[in-house]
């Protein structure tokens, strides 16, 4: 597993996205994860973008062929289940990573050499997931959480994909794909619209762990995995309450002592990332290891 520096996550963004995955969550949401190890899986219905939770039940019958009433009504009862087989079997962890630039365009030559296309520093991120900045940023090992995550499933029973979300305005392959004639949305050529969403939701730099597993009967089982051997550091937000910070640091000795340690803080709403050394402060000097904050 690699372990993070300030110089790793702050160096010129790389073509391929980085090595490194960012999850946002609340400060309660981290200890669970930290003292656990593992990381639930969302179902589709509990996710912010209408085209991911919202109920497609009421479309009307898509046809050319003028169908009889027992035919549309037929093909509306095989695309009710086919929606809830959706539902109940996709579960899926969603990360930020480093925004990729692979020429100098003009954007490019906008962010390529700041710290705001970064993974752990997006702003409305921090906001929405974080606690609005009192949360934290979790580091993940990129081959290591996807190593993590296809190992945790049985491959007889189960599907895992790791991929990047794609972003279009341009709905009408989804929109004829999903339509009442169709079987199953889980097939080959129906699972990449499971990594599309609108445009709006394009800053975020998605990165998605995906599993399938159509033996989960409703949208409420719960489901996780380890990232015992992924987890390799922790960003706290620019508002994270000083009196909980000892009690995270205990929980990430607990998961792990040679998990790295940060802060991110603005200037003129440029983020950047303290000296990680500033955690040896929260413990008396006799009892800080100097190893666990020089790495």
């Amino acid at each position: 597993m690699l372990y993070p520096s300030c110089v790793d996550l702050e160096q010129a963004v790389p073509i391929e996205g980085g090595k490194y995955l960012f999850h946002y969550t609340s400060y309660s949401s981290a200890l669970g994860i930290l003292l656990s190890q593992q990381m639930r899986l969302s179902s589709l219905v509990n996710m912010n973008d209408p085209l991911e939770f919202q109920d497609h039940h009421n479309d009307g019958v898509v046809s050319n062929d003028n169908p009889t009433n027992e035919e549309c009504a037929a093909r509306l009862f095989m695309f009710l289940n086919a929606v809830t087989e959706k539902e109940n079997s996709v579960r899926l962890a969603c990360f930020s990573m480093d925004t990729p630039f692979p020429d100098k365009s003009e954007r490019g030559q906008t962010n390529y050499y700041n710290n705001l296309s970064k993974g752990w520093a997006r702003s409305r991120m921090w906001a929405q997931y974080a606690d609005n900045h009192k949360g934290v940023c979790l580091i993940f090992d990129k081959l290591c959480l996807e190593k993590e995550f296809k190992g945790s499933f049985e491959k007889s029973s189960c599907e895992t994909f790791c991929d990047v979300v794609n972003y279009t305005n341009n709905l009408n392959p989804i929109r004829n794909a999903f339509d009442q004639s169709c079987e199953s949305f889980l097939t080959p050529d129906r699972i990449k619209f499971l990594y599309q969403k609108c445009e709006d939701f394009r800053d975020e730099q998605e990165y998605r762990l995906l599993l399938i597993n159509k033996a989960l009967k409703n949208t409420d089982e719960l489901v996780s995995f380890s990232v015992a051997n992924s987890l390799c550091g922790v960003i706290t937000g620019a508002r994270f309450p000083e009196e909980n910070k000892l009690s995270l640091k205990k929980a990430m000795d607990c998961c792990n002592p040679k998990m790295k340690r940060f802060s991110i803080w603005w200037d003129y709403g440029e983020p950047n990332l303290n000296d990680p050394a500033y955690w040896k402060s929260l413990m008396p000097e006799d009892a800080a290891d100097e190893n666990n904050f020089s790495r």
